[in-house]
C-alpha cells in the first residue's frame, strides 16, 4: 500500500489527496466500484435484505459537470430487483435543494414507462443524499430521515415502496454516535477520508478498500484538475451570488460580481503559476481585464493546455 503520508507524483508533479466530499471525486469512484456503492447504501438504508448494484445508467462525467454551471453529479444505479436509486453527495447547502430532489425523484418514475407500457411495470426509486452539512438543525437529536408518500392523519399508512428519499446528515450523525460499525465507517471515510489518523483506525474492509482506490485515484493528472477546477468553480459563483445578494440592488450586485471576479481571476493566476511557474506580464493583464465567464473558462482549459500560450488560444 503506498504511503499516506507523500502526496502522489504525476510527471515529477505532487498532488494532494483527492477528497471524498468533492461530488465528482465522489462520483468517480462509486460509479467504477460498485460492490462498494452496494455496500454504502446497505449500510444507509440497513436493509433485511442487502441491495447489490448491478448498473451504472450514468457513469459519465462530462465537461460542463467540472465547469459547475451544469452540475449533475448524482449516481443513478439500478439493483438486482430494477428499483432506482438516486445517491448524491452534497457539500453546501443550496436552494432550491429540496425542490430538486422531489423532480429527480417524480422523474425516476416518470421516465420509466414507455408508450403502451402499464403503471404496473413500474420499480421504486429511491434516493439517498449524503449532506456534509446539518440541513434540519432544528432537530439536533436525529440525523437520519426517510421522507415518503404519507397520510398526514395516519402517518403509518405510506406509499413508501414507490418512492422515497433518505437523507444522512453526515456531521450530525457522527456527533450522535450509536450507529451500526459499517456506517460509522463510511461516514468517518466521507467527512475524513484525508485524515491519516482518523483511516487509520478503520477496520470495515470496503472502507478500506475505497481508500486504496483514492489513493490510486489521487495519481490521476486530469481527475485531479478536474475536481479542483469543479471546486473553484462551484466556490467563484456561489462567491459571486452571495456577495450581490447581500447588497440587494444594482448596485450591489454589480459589485459583488466584480468582487467574485477577482477572486476568480486570483485563484486562476495560482492555478497557473502551479502548473507553468512564473506568470509573464502579458498573461497576467490579460487575466486582471477578463469578465468571470472568461476566467472560469480558462480556469476549465488548465486540464487540457500544455501552456500557458495553448490554454490562452482556447479562448
Amino acid at each position: 500500500m503506498p504511503d499516506r503520508k507523500r502526496s502522489p507524483t504525476v510527471a515529477g508533479q505532487s498532488f494532494p489527496g483527492l477528497r471524498l466530499t468533492n461530488d465528482l471525486v465522489f462520483k468517480a469512484l462509486f460509479s467504477r466500484q460498485l460492490h462498494l456503492l452496494s455496500d454504502l447504501i446497505n449500510a444507509v438504508l440497513q436493509l433485511q435484505s442487502p441491495i447489490t448494484v448491478v448498473k451504472v445508467l450514468n457513469p459519465e462525467i462530462l465537461p460542463h459537470h467540472v465547469s459547475g454551471k451544469r452540475v449533475v453529479m448524482d449516481i443513478l444505479v439500478r439493483d438486482a430487483i430494477d428499483a432506482l436509486f438516486i445517491i448524491e453527495m452534497q457539500v453546501r447547502r443550496e436552494d432550491p435543494w429540496p425542490e430538486r430532489n422531489v423532480y429527480y425523484l417524480a422523474r425516476g418514475l416518470s421516465e420509466q414507462l414507455q408508450a403502451g407500457q402499464d403503471y404496473e411495470s413500474l420499480t421504486p426509486v429511491i434516493g439517498i443524499s449524503l449532506l456534509a452539512h446539518d440541513l434540519f438543525s432544528d432537530h439536533p437529536g436525529q440525523a437520519l430521515w426517510l421522507l415518503a408518500l404519507r397520510d398526514e392523519q395516519t402517518p403509518a399508512v405510506c406509499f413508501k415502496e414507490a418512492l422515497q428519499l433518505h437523507i444522512m446528515e453526515l456531521p450530525k450523525a457522527e456527533r450522535l454516535g450509536g450507529l451500526p460499525p459499517s456506517l460509522s465507517a463510511w461516514i468517518t471515510c466521507l467527512l475524513h477520508n484525508l485524515d491519516e489518523v482518523a483511516m487509520s483506525q478503520i477496520t470495515h474492509s470496503p472502507v478500506k478498500e475505497a481508500l486504496h482506490h483514492l489513493q490510486d485515484m489521487s495519481a490521476d493528472e486530469e481527475l485531479h484538475w478536474a475536481a479542483l477546477q469543479h471546486d473553484i468553480a462551484t466556490l467563484d459563483k456561489r462567491t459571486a451570488l452571495n456577495r450581490a445578494m447581500r447588497k440587494g440592488e444594482r448596485q450591489g450586485l454589480e459589485q459583488g460580481l466584480e468582487q467574485g471576479r477577482e477572486a476568480a481571476a486570483t485563484t486562476l493566476q495560482k492555478l497557473l503559476q502551479r502548473k507553468f511557474g512564473p506568470i509573464p506580464s502579458w498573461a497576467r493583464d490579460r487575466i486582471i481585464a477578463a469578465d468571470l465567464a472568461s476566467v472560469q473558462q480558462w480556469t476549465l482549459g488548465i486540464l487540457d493546455a500544455v501552456s500557458l500560450e495553448d490554454m490562452f488560444r482556447q479562448d
